[in-house]
Parts: C-alpha cells; structure tokens; sequence
C-alpha cells in the first residue's frame, strides 16, 4: 500500500508539472525497429519528445541516405539519426506525408511548426522552450533553456552533403529540423535551435542536406481534455462514464460503418497498462467496460483507434 502511495503522488506531480505550463504527457510513438518515443501535448498538438532514429519506414522498407553523427551509434541512441528531405519525406512533397515517422505520425509542417511557435509565446522565444536545460548536450550559455514545452530538444548537428568536402558539424550547437514543407526543387525549409539563443529560426536550404526529424502525431486535434473530447470522422465517442474510473468505466463509442477497433489503457509515463478490445466491430453503438481494479491509483489515458483515426482520454482513477 506504501508503493502504491508513492507511486500515486509521483503521478500526481508529473500531471501538476505539466499543468502549470499547459502540456500534458502524451501516449509513446513505436517505430518499425522497436524504438519507443515519449510524447507530449501541446495545446491541440501531440509532438515526439525525441529525434527520430529509425533505419526503416513505416511498412520495413529500408530508409536511404540515413547516418549517425560521425557513424557513431552511440550518438544516435542520444541525439538521433539525420535524414536527407527526400528520405525524410519517403520521396514525397505532399506537406502531411508520415515519410520517416512511426505509423501514425508525419514529419509537420511549416504550418504546424508555427502553429507550436505561437502556441509557446512567439518564435523569439519558443526556442528556449524547447531546449533541454542544461549543458550536458548544449555547448554553453544554452541561452534562454528552460524545456517549459517537455520537449527537450537536442543539438544533433548536420551532415553536409551538399558542399564539398562533405563533413559532420555543429553538434552541440544547433539542433536543425526538417519541416515537410517544399520551398522548390532543391531547397526545403528547415527550423533549428542554437546554443546562443532563445530563437526558434526559419532557413531554407538544400535538401541534399542531412538534418534532425521530430514527428508530430496524424490528428493534431486528439489533445487530451478532461472537458472535451476529440471525434475523429470515423467514430464518435462518449464521455467515458464515470470519470473518474470507480474503479470501473464505459467508454461508449458509435460506428457509422463496419470498422477495425482498438482500445488499449496506457499509465501517466506513457507505459501500456492493458488493451481493452483488438478486432473488427459492425457499425452501430458499442460499450466496453474498463475494469481497474489490478490498477494502483493515478492517472491514465485510454486510446480508441478505428482505421487511421483516434481519441484519448485521460482519467483519474481513486480506490
């Protein structure tokens, strides 16, 4: 009982962190290797909190022209991996293509990078929200540092494949990130964040360049909100009733058509706790009942998939 209360207000202050600068912790991303991401919510957005590091696409094709820092896979385990645009993107110029992201994921745009920026307070700002704090990545004065986003962004560096030699640099200095937005046939835009200042900056340069990749989650509108719910056109969702769970809940959901469903609970740190229901429903109204009762108290987030779309909802739980 003494775990279960430590564990409980662990919880209780990760959700209270959070809360104070408007984010919440979202539900991981898992790539073709294996790789799991943490996620976080950021007004109507749900954004990695890591760089891509993933060596396949989506459906196990191999990715081209991906490279570690200095092929030092020591160095993709922190910072991530560095992709071309054209890789990045999967060969696509369409600005909502997934290209190198998990399933379910898509390399964002210039849109929704603005869309964060703003959001976050402005782009003479933003930057510093984004970094991870401290040194121990950032080459000193990291200015502006305070990671208030849960973002930590990391200064990856750049592989130079357009100009001769070409050459690994500015690790630990910038941390330089494609958008999926096209600029012309050679060049696409790009954001990155330096050492030495609070910005977040626009460049459009040479897709030939190697550069970062942080994905953003396909339905930037599946916030979770305790007062409101997302309802992709698939599907729509009740509010799980009760909620809090009693311990027990019903999470009733209507399909229009005959559709795949999944429904499966994840725990505050992002960890799936158990799946509720995997398998081919008939259109028409459906209710499933979530039992709690082998859960300690805390909070967690269920997640309702039909097809491509999806909900989330986050709950307390209180024995």
């Amino acid at each position: 009982m003494v775990l279960c209360r430590k564990y409980f207000y662990l919880l209780i202050f990760v959700l209270l962190h959070f809360s104070l600068i408007g984010q919440s912790p979202g539900i991981p991303a898992t790539d073709y290797e294996g790789n799991i991401y943490n996620s976080v919510i950021i007004g109507n957005q749900t954004w990695l909190t890591e760089n891509l590091k993933s060596l396949h696409y989506c459906d196990g094709t191999e990715i081209p022209d991906v490279v570690s820092y200095n092929n030092d896979e020591n160095l993709a385990n922190i910072y991530g991996r560095l992709y071309t645009w054209d890789a990045a993107m999967n060969g696509s110029t369409d600005v909502s293509s997934r290209g190198a992201c998990p399933c379910g994921w898509h390399v964002p745009s210039d849109k929704e990078w603005k869309e964060l920026e703003n959001f976050l307070g402005g782009a003479n700002i933003t930057g510093g929200k984004m970094k991870e704090i401290g040194t121990t990545h950032w080459k000193t004065p990291n200015t502006g540092a305070d990671n208030s986003s849960g973002l930590s962004f990391l200064p990856g560096g750049e592989y130079d494949a357009h100009y001769n030699p070409n050459k690994f640099s500015l690790i630990n200095e910038y941390a330089v990130l494609w958008t999926s937005t096209e600029v012309n046939s050679l060049k696409a835009r790009e954001r990155y964040l330096a050492y030495n200042d609070a910005k977040s900056s626009i460049y459009d340069w040479y897709k030939t360049m190697k550069y970062s990749v942080r994905c953003i989650m396909d339905t930037a509108t599946a916030a979770i909100d305790n007062n409101r719910e997302s309802i992709p056109n698939s599907f729509s969702l009740k509010q799980n009733y009760p909620n809090p769970f009693n311990p027990n809940t019903l999470i009733t959901y209507h399909l229009p058509i005959a559709d795949e469903v999944n429904i499966s609970v994840y725990n505050a740190l992002g960890n799936k706790v158990c799946e509720l229901y995997n398998g081919k429903q008939t259109a028409g109204t459906h209710t499933i009942v979530f039992s709690a009762n082998d859960l300690p108290s805390g909070f967690y987030y269920y997640k309702l998939k039909s097809d491509n779309n999806y909900t989330v909802k986050r709950s307390l739980l209180l024995k």
